[in-house]
């Protein structure tokens, strides 16, 4: 009886734990996403002031509805110096940069397709 009690205990501590684990990991994937999100976003608007365009492969938003992929490679000439959407407007590219799931829609807001416990 006294066996089947330390089990039990076992058992439910183990149990405990796994679900601790797992909230704690999708926490840290969601946080890096936001982190990311943020560092891109303030990276599209300091680009889009000094370069006025876009930084996707036609320097424009798209059409209502529709979404452009961020060109992390994009870049313009100011005073003869050429300046790059990265390393120049965001100091690391984020994850799956080059996965195409870096968009940016009419409205000018950025996303990621892709789902936060992907990331």
């Amino acid at each position: 009886m006294e066996l089947m009690v330390a089990l039990i205990i076992v058992i439910v501590l183990v149990a405990v734990v796994i679900l601790v684990t797992r909230g704690f990991f999708s926490k840290a994937r969601e946080s890096a996403m936001d982190i990311d999100l943020h560092s891109v976003k303030t990276g599209v608007d300091a680009y889009v002031l000094q370069a006025n365009e876009w930084p996707t492969a036609d320097g424009s938003l798209p059409a209502t509805g529709q979404y452009a992929l961020i060109d992390f490679n994009a870049s313009f000439d100011k005073d003869g110096k050429t300046m790059s959407f990265y390393p120049h407007f965001i100091s690391s590219l984020p994850r799956h940069w080059d996965e195409k799931v870096w968009r940016i829609d009419s409205a000018a807001l950025v996303s990621v397709d892709m789902a936060s416990d992907k990331y």
